[in-house]
């Protein structure tokens, strides 16, 4: 029995433990808002300790800890870092008489397990953490090192997770694995976003005499048709070939203090996504250039801009070694191994913006992310075990 065969039916033997495992993580509540990932990091914690990996908890806040957890010889004999990374916290469940199941169950029907978070991205999470598991009870030995990676940020940011875990120094990897929601298929693409804040100035008077008055509320409209007609219009003609096309959404509006009064101020965010061959700068320019136009056409104009959130776009070469491997391993298992975008915004783009060859691959459906009634098949769970094992015996060898 070769390495692979006996590492492939270890994991076939754990079935039970992997799906027990995930029922542990869903069960273990981890909104966020407000955050607090404590339980279910012990429980990741608990697991890999007891299959002898070393343990380190990063955090900056005592409630939202990040494992580090290493597998391998203390002194490698190559200085090579994979990391497996993924994000135990959830989003919260919204309004409960939407689910038909229990939402911190883990109930099982027809092969799916169901509960918050199950496929974003619990599935990934218990999938690396039992891989690890299967390769130290198969006796595979490393080349390098594996590093599993379960943050608690993502969903607001990633900013107190893995980008605060990279920045640390703790850990230096070669190439990064991502699990999200790709129904096991190796994604190299993913759009980045751009989060901006505009504010329209006036000055309030009575709604009586509102010509004494300026409504920002006004300007604000005269904007966002500008916008539409300049940016989003244009946004239907730019495409890449992975990637949903890029997107602009108007996300809240605010203005306006009481009916009868001329709003003075008025705010709105607006959700921007680019596309890989895009940029930040050049979409911060564009909007900004939406706001100088309007300003020279109306002398009473006063808006300010500002950027609150940011986050890269993703594009790794399909020729770099984590891809070529990944498509071996899925061709082997009988998986598409042709490359895809994700959907969705991830973790990726800290390690991509270091040009750390990153992939993302996972087991779920990204459709169900953030939706009532959430779940997984858990023999895509198994499947995903089996890959991130075979991924780490091909890249650390």
């Amino acid at each position: 029995m070769d390495q692979d065969e006996k590492l492939l039916n270890t994991i076939e033997k754990m079935r039970g433990e992997i799906s027990g495992f995930l029922a542990e993580l869903v069960k273990a509540k981890s909104m966020n808002p407000p955050g607090d990932t404590r339980d279910v990091v012990e429980i990741i914690r608990g697991k890999l300790a007891a299959s002898g990996l070393r343990i380190k908890i990063i955090s900056v806040d005592e409630d939202k800890p990040n494992i580090v957890a290493r597998l391998g010889p203390a002194q490698p004999k190559k200085k090579l870092e994979l990391l497996f990374n993924s994000h135990v916290d959830t989003v919260p469940i919204g309004e409960v008489q939407k689910w038909k199941h229990d939402p911190f169950g883990a109930e099982v029907s027809d092969g799916r397990m169901y509960g918050r978070g199950i496929a974003d991205a619990k599935g990934s999470v218990a999938a690396m953490v039992m891989s690890a598991k299967a390769l130290v009870e198969s006796g595979v030995e490393l080349a390098g090192t594996l590093v599993l990676n379960p943050v608690s940020d993502e969903e607001v940011g990633g900013f107190k997770g893995a980008k605060h875990v990279l920045d640390s120094g703790e850990i230096r990897p070669d190439h990064v694995v991502v699990g999200e929601i790709t129904t096991n298929r190796i994604a190299i693409a993913e759009k980045g976003l751009v989060w901006f804040k505009i504010t329209t100035e006036g000055r309030t008077a009575h709604a009586s005499t509102p010509w004494d008055g300026i409504n920002a509320i006004d300007k604000m409209i005269d904007l966002l048709k500008q916008i539409d007609s300049r940016i989003a219009t244009q946004l239907k003609q730019r495409k890449h070939p992975l990637t949903p096309p890029p997107s602009l959404n108007i996300g809240v509006i605010t203005g306006g203090v009481k009916t009868n009064v001329v709003a003075d101020k008025c705010e709105v965010t607006i959700d921007r996504r680019i596309l890989p061959s895009e940029t930040i700068e050049g979409a911060t320019r564009e909007m900004q250039d939406v706001i100088e136009y309007v300003k020279s056409q109306d002398p009473e104009f006063r808006a300010k801009m500002d950027v609150i959130l940011a986050g890269s776009p993703i594009e790794t070469s399909p020729d770099s070694h984590i891809v070529k491997v990944a498509q071996e391993v899925c061709r082997n298992r009988g998986i598409p191994d042709e490359p895809v975008g994700y959907l969705q915004a991830s973790d990726g783009r800290f390690y991509a913006e270091k040009g750390i060859p990153t992939i993302l691959l996972g087991p779920g459906l990204a459709e169900l992310a953030h939706a009532p009634d959430e779940w997984i098949n858990l023999e895509e769970v198994v499947e995903a075990t089996k890959i991130y094992s075979l991924l780490a015996t091909r890249i650390l060898r």
